[in-house]
């Protein structure tokens, strides 16, 4: 009874201090000595360790071991992460609100140091003070103080230290188990070992001195416990009398597979992580250094590991697609193979971007991107824009590569998923493959070539020009492709082939007027002329490319996903009748327009007194600069107009830019494909997905980042090291520091 108010008294203590319902202590116990600690469900063993640090200033890392009892186990060894959630889920089942700890040194601490009363008679130290001597009598050196070497950190090996216990040990998991159990003992304890014998039946390791010189009495002897399967010690001589000639930072049993198993966490939040990083990720937390081949392994292990095979991942692709059309039957999905059953393409259409598109603007912005997976391969894709200017991806295939046959492919596919009977206008590079087909399978739309690329082309031309002529020349084409009319494009173009000579006049010959400028351009792009839009669509999956072919698209989905709901969420907050962007826009052409005097002709039609003035034309949305009809947005002068006239602005601007627009467009949502129903024996099967057929590869090392346009500039960085500015950061500098 008594202790049932005890514990119902700090029941309420703890929960007047803020601390959790679900709280427990831990009653640590060392010597005579104890401390509590508060066992959270977010309290991390590093974290642990830190706590007992503080509590016992003589403490280290390997000279103590943590254990508790528990209903019938009277000694449950704490030495990770995994042994906490354990202990704390063992708390929760049996409502238990104190656990008793113990603290046990594996080095009898009290031959280390002792606290004496000397009195000394030479008067050198006086009587009553207070002097550090270990067990011989000889001061402590306190030196190592000054230059912080006895503040070790906390590695997350620590745990590690009783990996290895004594004969009748168990290992669940068999041989894999006792040998990581084996890299961690001797990683912590900084020696190598040598296997005498390693089968499935017996694992049976010496040290490596003892290997060679025979001079060390460390052996340890597992075998194999049927029917289990279970691998348990049957010998285990500890001690070690090599001295510190074993002793050693790197180990080669700290396989690659083994640091995967360790960084794979890390992996899963960090999908670019690189070589070098693990490198010093396994020195800096565990003490260990591995070589930079190995940790190029680790990476592939881990990625492999926590994403999948990228093998593998292609028998799981059949089962995708069953799975996606189930969860989303108004969408499309094109899986299509080789006679030899290999993977040959694939298209994804959503059909809540379907839905959503037909509130956007009749705009596509179609590009193909490398993949950087172990086939390559290609990804095709098309965006549009919605009514706040934001990314809006509809589809995406995957292909062998960027040619005519798959952008013919790909426009069927594209054809057959919209069914928009709007006449839609592309907007893209000038791959001949992609303008074939965009032709033949869209013959009646527009097709805008994207400017951005064509001054790249047109810079090639500028052989032995100096940069202020090539400037003004590149400045001179961007004036051409937006001249909204036909008289001043034609000036503009005559100026550039004269001034540019005859390879610049040579290039415009090659280009149609109908596929670049404002001025004969024959279809409504609302003033878009590059194709940037699906450039940033290829680097918002940059991550997502290099992962296998079924993960790809499942986190491409999962991300449009996100992005859908993310803005339909933020929307509902607006109160304007358009989008933001375009509000803003309208606020930059009152600023404009302040200084202007306008003259009414008539209820529509007003003339602007500006340098120099035009004519604008209410009724049909038109102004004599042409920029409201191009744009098909209200230019500053028709701003001036409307304002002037008691006009509503929100009455002029075209539907597609209307929060109620916007809501439409991501009214739909893409629902998720659950894998809680997969069946574990997918890709088991004969009629299951291959591989796509390999091309020869490449010699060099994979590209990862896209080769630049000539004429391409690269944002410079100044290096955090050395200081200059250049192409390389401080992780990359090799440059000699000057002092």
């Amino acid at each position: 009874m008594h202790d049932d108010v005890l514990r119902s008294s700090s029941h309420r203590t703890l929960m007047s201090m803020g601390i959790m319902e679900n709280a427990v202590v831990l009653l640590c116990k060392r010597g005579d000595v104890s401390c509590g600690v508060l066992l959270e469900r977010t309290l991390s063993f590093q974290s642990l360790m830190t706590k007992l640090f503080a509590k016992w200033k003589d403490l280290s890392e390997g000279s103590f071991s943590l254990s508790y009892s528990f209903a019938g186990h009277p000694k449950c060894l704490l030495e990770s992460d995994e042994d906490l959630c354990v202990l704390y889920a063992l708390t929760l089942s049996s409502r238990t609100e104190c656990v008793d700890v113990a603290v046990k040194d594996l080095v009898d601490t009290s031959t280390v140091s002792t606290v004496v009363d000397v009195c000394s008679s030479s008067g050198d130290v006086g009587c009553g003070q207070l002097v550090l001597l270990d067990s011989v009598g000889t001061q402590v050196d306190l030196l190592p103080s000054f230059s912080g070497t006895n503040n070790s950190k906390v590695l997350k090996s620590a745990g590690w230290c009783n990996a290895i216990v004594g004969v009748g040990q168990v290992f669940l998991d068999g041989a894999v188990g006792f040998r990581d159990a084996l890299s961690m003992y001797s990683l912590f304890h900084g020696f190598k070992y040598v296997y005498a014998k390693n089968d499935a039946q017996t694992v049976k390791v010496v040290c490596l001195e003892r290997h060679t010189s025979k001079e060390c009495n460390w052996i340890v002897k597992a075998k194999l416990e049927m029917p289990s399967g279970y691998f348990i010690i049957k010998q285990f001589v500890g001690e070690h009398t090599c001295g510190d000639a074993s002793l050693s930072y790197s180990s080669s049993h700290s396989t690659s597979s083994f640091v995967g198993r360790l960084v794979s966490e890390d992996m899963r939040s960090d999908e670019s992580k690189r070589p070098v990083e693990v490198m010093k990720d396994m020195k800096k937390h565990y003490g260990v250094e591995i070589t930079y081949r190995r940790a190029w392994m680790t990476v592939k292990k881990a990625r492999a590991h926590v994403y999948g095979d990228y093998m593998e991942s292609f028998k799981e692709l059949s089962w995708f697609v069953g799975a996606f059309r189930a969860s989303n039957p108004d969408s499309m999905c094109v899986l299509e193979r080789h006679d030899s059953e290999h993977f040959k393409r694939m298209f994804l259409g959503f059909a809540a971007c379907k839905n959503g598109f037909t509130f956007c603007r009749p705009i596509l912005f179609v590009d193909g991107t490398f993949l950087k997976s172990t086939h390559n391969g290609c990804l095709l894709s098309a965006c549009a824009k919605d009514g706040n200017q934001g990314l809006y991806p509809l589809c995406l295939a995957v292909v062998d590569s960027e040619n005519y046959d798959n952008w013919y492919w790909f426009m069927e596919q594209l054809k057959d998923f919209l069914e928009d009977g709007r006449v839609l206008v592309f907007v893209s590079d000038r791959h001949d493959g992609l303008l074939q087909a965009v032709k033949q399978i869209f013959p009646s739309s527009p097709h805008s070539h994207c400017l951005v690329h064509l001054k790249e082309n047109l810079k090639k031309r500028f052989g032995g020009l100096d940069n202020s002529k090539k400037k003004y020349l590149v400045n001179l084409f961007n004036l051409c492709a937006y001249a909204p009319t036909v008289r001043e494009f034609e000036k503009l173009l005559n100026k550039l082939k004269k001034e540019g000579g005859v390879k610049v006049a040579a290039f415009l010959d090659t280009l149609d007027n109908q596929h670049w400028c404002h001025a004969y351009f024959p279809g409504k792009r609302y003033g878009e002329l590059s194709s940037n839009l699906v450039e940033c669509f290829n680097n918002w999956i940059k991550k997502e490319r290099s992962l296998p072919i079924t993960l790809l698209f499942d986190k491409i989905r999962l991300k449009i996903m996100e992005q859908m709901s993310a803005r339909r969420s933020a929307s509902m907050k607006w109160k304007d009748v358009i989008c933001p962007i375009m509000e803003k826009k309208f606020k930059g052409l009152f600023n404009v327009s302040k200084t202007w005097a306008i003259s009414r002709s008539s209820d529509d039609l007003y003339e602007v007194r500006c340098d120099p003035s035009v004519s604008v034309n209410i009724s049909s949305r038109s102004c004599s600069c042409g920029e409201w009809q191009i744009n098909s947005f209200p230019c500053a002068h028709a701003f001036c107009a409307l304002k002037r006239g008691g006009k509503n602005l929100n009455d002029y601007v075209d539907h597609y830019y209307s929060v109620d627009a916007f809501h439409n467009t991501y009214s739909k949502s893409i629902n998720p494909v659950p894998t809680i129903w997969k069946d574990v024996s997918v890709g088991s099967d004969a009629n299951v997905l291959l591989p796509p057929l390999c091309n020869k590869r490449p010699p060099g090392r994979p590209r990862t980042e896209r080769i630049p346009s000539t004429g391409v500039k690269s944002r410079k960085i100044t290096c955090g090291r050395c200081g200059q500015v250049g192409r390389h950061n401080r992780a990359r500098c090799k440059e000699p520091l000057q002092h």
